[in-house]
């Protein structure tokens, strides 16, 4: 019995130990919950891990564009495809929005439309787009979506800065290639004039990426207003530019000529002030205009622009537009330099002409015209003598002819003072005269009248000298050149022991000359011997 009892309470604790162990629930549910999280942290892992690789492999395919546009474009699919987005797009900044001035982006946002992201794409300080992300396909944005736009958003950034660089590395190339071939053709002297420029303005066209090249030299007629004139017209393809002349005055291709500056202007920028382009048409936007900078000045300005919406010239464009508009420049100076040499050669020419035929055959002419009027002094026949005085006067024609087709070719390059002219008829004459005749102005200094009549002074002057010699009598002369507030009278006087002849073979030529300003002219003995001839057109 006693063990019995004995055997009782065992049984109880047995009774009651296994109660205590009906009861596990408690520490196996938390068991469970933590398997639970750390299976959802692993997913969860895994998902990042995924999104994760996702992201290089969208900064991958973002960094092998080779454009500022291609890199923004895909930048969009990448994004659209990594965050899950139904829409996505990247929009370029105006240009009002660069800088560091410009409004912050909107941030991440439900509209009525659905959720939407709004990030940046800046280059440095610069903003050059937004990427925008519209209808989450997993039913909202999170800030994990935010955080991996914004690092997609950098790698663009950097993707566009690299762009920028291989494309001005590749446009210097295109420069430096344009450049050396323009010089060789400069060099070659195969292009001249026109030709130049217009190679020099398709080069500027096509490595600076304008739709309207234009070249323009300044110019003024008579007393109107300085004008910019176009030299040469180009365009891109499909586009019809209608060129015109542009005024100096207050506009901005007139700025550019007078301070000798580059300047370039954004797209919408240029006012109506400023906006009188060398063509009427079409309408640009983004413009740009150099120099063109001579040994010694400003010869012109190179005008390109763009069409409206294109991107605004770079300083990487202005650098290269100022280096065609150097070579438009050096094109300019050698066609005048090659054009004076031409004239230079054919002046040179026409004076040995002039020299051979005034020294030899003009000399010998009045040597043969000379010795007829002696044979004629002692010829008593008048039928005879009829026919030497003919001979003598067409020995004068002839002389007047030669003396009409020579003194133009030697005075191509006459001086541009009145005087000057006159003092070099002067001297021709007295070859002829075998004496220097005395010469003297008077009001000539400052008057303007003998400047319009330079030619004409020159000539009567040469004339009336050759004259004195044709007649042969004359040991001295002198010419006067008088202007007043009458007109303008020359005086050419002689010495001439028998004065004037009756037969004055130069007086048509002066009579001509004179009326044709409403002068006159007459020969006239002078007291005690001597001949006058005297040339006088008013004032008007």
């Amino acid at each position: 019995m006693a063990g019995r009892e004995d055997a009782g309470p065992p049984l109880q604790r047995s009774g009651a130990a296994g109660a205590e162990l009906s009861f596990p629930d408690q520490p196996r549910l938390e068991l469970d919950q933590l398997l639970g999280q750390l299976v959802e942290r692993a997913q969860e892992v895994l998902g990042t891990q995924g999104r994760l690789r996702d992201l290089l492999r969208a900064n991958q395919a973002v960094s092998s564009e080779l454009s500022s546009a291609g890199v923004l474009e895909r930048t969009a699919d990448v994004a659209r495809d990594l965050i899950g987005a139904r829409t996505a797009s990247v929009e370029p900044a105006p240009p009002s929005a660069r800088g560091p001035d410009r409004p912050g982006p909107p941030a991440a946002g439900t509209t009525a439309r659905g959720s939407e992201l709004h990030v940046p794409v800046q280059v440095r300080d610069e903003l050059v787009g937004e990427l925008h992300l519209v209808d989450s396909t997993r039913g909202g944005f999170t800030a994990e979506d935010l955080e991996l736009a914004q690092a997609l958003a950098v790698t663009a950034g950097l993707a566009v800065a690299n762009a920028r660089l291989y494309e001005s590395a590749r446009r210097r190339g295109e420069w430096l290639k344009a450049s050396g071939a323009i010089t060789r053709e400069l060099l070659a002297g195969e292009l001249a004039g026109t030709g130049a420029l217009e190679l020099v303005a398709r080069s500027s066209r096509d490595v600076a990426g304008a739709d309207v090249v234009a070249v323009l030299r300044p110019h003024q007629a008579g007393r109107g207003p300085r004008q910019l004139c176009v030299e040469v017209l180009v365009a891109a393809e499909g586009v019809a530019p209608v060129g015109r002349s542009v005024p100096r005055e207050g506009t901005l291709l007139g700025r550019v000529l007078d301070a000798a500056e580059p300047i370039s202007v954004a797209d919408g920028v240029l006012d109506d002030e400023d906006g009188a382009m060398p063509w009427s048409e079409p309408e640009v936007g983004a413009l740009l205009a150099v120099p063109l900078r001579g040994s010694g000045a400003v010869l012109g300005v190179l005008c390109a622009a763009r069409l409206p919406g294109r991107p605004t010239f770079t300083d990487t464009d202005v650098e290269m537009a100022a280096g065609f508009a150097n070579q438009a420049a050096l094109a300019i100076e050698l066609a005048e330099a090659r054009a004076e040499q031409q004239r230079a050669v054919v002046l040179d020419e026409r004076e040995r002409i002039a020299a051979d035929l005034h020294h030899v055959v003009v000399q010998r002419l009045f040597s043969v015209g000379l010795g007829l009027q002696g044979v004629l002094a002692g010829l008593t026949d008048r039928r005879t003598a009829g026919r030497v005085l003919a001979t003598v006067e067409e020995v004068d024609r002839t002389i007047e002819h030669i003396r009409r087709t020579v003194f133009p070719l030697a005075t191509a390059r006459a001086p541009a003072d009145p005087r000057e002219r006159v003092l070099d008829a002067v001297v021709e004459a007295g070859a002829v005269l075998g004496f220097e005749p005395d010469v003297r102005f008077s009001g000539t200094r400052t008057g303007l009248l003998v400047e319009e009549l330079a030619e004409d002074v020159a000539a009567v002057v040469r004339a009336a000298l050759l004259d004195v010699a044709r007649r042969g009598r004359a040991t001295t002369a002198a010419v006067d050149v008088v202007e007043d507030s009458d007109g303008l009278l020359v005086h050419v006087r002689d010495d001439d022991p028998q004065g004037p002849d009756e037969f004055w073979p130069v007086g048509e030529e002066l009579r001509h000359r004179a009326e044709r300003h409403g002068g006159s002219c007459t020969v006239s003995p002078t007291s005690p011997v001597g001949a006058s001839q005297y040339w006088w057109v008013p004032r008007r």
